[in-house]
């Protein structure tokens, strides 16, 4: 889950430095390849998060499931 909440802000940043509206980032080429990257980051950020909850879940579902798990207090 970190690592989704940080390669979700880098995705921000790159997304931001790809508009074409923004100075920074050089020519429409260029800007065209840094928002394809941030695009790539956020996928990366979503498959990230997916699979943190995933395995919460997983963890959850079998502690539910067992008999000879024992809840402490």
């Amino acid at each position: 889950m970190i690592a989704a909440v940080s390669l979700g802000f880098f995705g921000s940043i790159f997304a931001l430095f790809g508009m074409k509206c923004t100075k920074v980032g050089g020519s429409d080429k260029a800007k065209a390849k840094i928002a394809c990257l941030a695009g790539i980051v956020f996928i990366l950020s979503g498959l990230c998060s997916m699979t943190g909850c995933s395995l919460y879940a997983n963890k959850i579902t079998t502690e539910f499931f067992d008999p000879l798990y024992v809840e402490q207090k």
